[in-house]
Order: structure tokens, then C-alpha cells, then sequence
């Protein structure tokens, strides 16, 4: 199967139809980058398999200061800044530079990772390991088929803890590269009820970042001492 990977994270674009008016403000923005800082870019950065396209979503009304800043990580080769606008074209304008950059890819596969949370060193490897396991028959009836790993970690307040989540917000979909649903087809914790899931046991593959500013997460693993994490997670835990 030929496939094209793509991280997708939507920075600051709206999620929901209903407007989120603080994704334009300094406050919310610089808090963003330096978790964004932290945590998330350095360990996409750092993935031992590189094969895969970062698109980063920024609202077209981020303020000329922050794109400054989103040039410098664009020195990065694979991240992709795509500016969007309204919540209904941020998907199709997504997608529409899926197709641009891969045209010839017959597959398309896309994991989310929101802009505050992290991922292992490991992660693209090991989901191309899978996604290499596959064939056409296995994706059989309906050309999709999502992978989440429900090993992962919480980090709060200088501790980390294990997690495990079926439905976590780190999980990717494959799918056929002709009008895409792309991994933000549904909201994660729903994925079982449009498509197939394989659940790929490993060691813990991603970090949840939970801090004030974050509506929906909220510590619910067990506390654990941080042996060799700081290896697979090259993050700023101590500022």
C-alpha cells in the first residue's frame, strides 16, 4: 500500500462552529507556544522515522508577530503551516494541501496531535510498522481503518503518571486518498462508530499535558516514577 503520513494539529483554527474568540488573543496565544514549545515541537521534531508531512492549522487572522514566530519553526522541512478560515473550510483546506503535496499517494494517513501534548520518539515508527502490515483486504469494506495506541502517559505539575485510553486524542486513520474524511472525521472518543480500530499494544507512545487552560483533560492515570522517559520524550519538563 502506498500511503502518504500526515501529523495534523489545529493550532488555532475554530473546532466548533461556535466561535472561540480567545485563539486570536496574545494571552491564549503565547500560552499555546510555549507549551507548543515545550512539549509538542521538539518531540516531532525528534521522531526516529521521518517520513510524514507536519500540517499545523493557523487561523488567516493570526496576528502578523505570531506568523513570525510560525516562520522560524517552518525551518523545519516537514512542518507545514496552513492558514484556514472559517470552521467550515479548515478541513477542506486541509485536505485540499494533502492532495497538492501527495498527489500520487493512493492511501492517506493521518494522526491528530493537538498543539499542547507530546509524542515519543517512537511514534511514526511504530505506526508505519503497522500501517506497513496492512493490505488492501484487510481495510475491506470501507477503505478505513483507524489505529490507536492506548499505551501513553499524563504529565501534571512535574509528575508523570500511565494512562490508558482506547479512544485517545493521538489516534490515526488510513484511508483511501479520494475525498478524504481525514483523523478529524468524528471526535475521538467516537471513532468506534464509523470505522474499524486495531489497538497496537506498545510501550507508552504520547504524553496528555493537563494544566488550567485545558477544558477537557483531566488526570485519570496512575502516578508512576519517570525511569527512562525523558529519553523517549524529549520535552521541557522543568521550566
Amino acid at each position: 500500500m502506498e500511503y502518504h503520513h500526515f501529523i495534523i494539529t489545529r493550532f488555532n483554527v475554530n473546532i466548533y462552529p461556535t466561535e472561540f474568540a480567545s485563539r486570536l488573543e496574545n494571552a491564549w496565544l503565547s500560552l499555546r507556544l510555549d507549551l507548543f514549545q515545550r512539549f509538542c515541537f521538539p518531540t516531532v521534531q525528534a521522531q526516529l522515522n521521518q517520513d510524514f508531512t507536519w500540517l499545523v492549522l493557523f487561523d488567516e487572522q493570526t496576528p502578523p508577530h505570531i506568523r513570525r514566530i510560525i516562520d522560524t519553526y517552518a525551518r523545519y522541512p516537514n512542518f507545514e503551516p496552513v492558514y484556514c478560515g472559517a470552521f467550515d473550510t479548515v478541513m477542506p483546506t486541509a485536505v485540499s494541501r494533502m492532495q497538492e503535496i501527495a498527489p500520487d499517494a493512493e492511501w492517506f494517513l493521518t494522526t491528530r496531535l493537538d498543539n499542547d501534548d507530546a509524542l515519543s520518539t517512537r511514534f511514526v515508527h511504530c505506526l508505519h510498522e503497522v500501517a506497513n502490515s496492512l493490505d488492501e483486504a484487510a481495510l475491506q469494506p470501507s477503505d478505513t481503518l483507524y489505529v490507536n495506541f492506548p499505551n501513553g502517559l499524563q504529565w501534571f505539575d512535574g509528575d508523570f503518571y500511565d494512562f490508558e485510553d482506547a479512544t485517545n486524542a493521538f489516534v490515526s486513520l488510513m484511508e483511501r486518498r479520494h475525498d478524504p474524511h481525514t483523523v478529524f472525521w468524528v471526535d475521538h472518543p467516537s471513532i468506534h462508530e464509523v470505522a474499524p480500530v486495531i489497538q497496537a499494544k506498545t510501550l507508552p507512545l504520547w504524553l496528555q499535558v493537563v494544566h488550567d487552560t485545558n477544558m477537557y483533560n483531566h488526570l485519570r492515570g496512575s502516578k508512576r516514577e519517570p525511569g527512562d522517559i525523558v529519553s523517549s520524550f524529549p520535552c521541557n519538563f522543568g521550566a
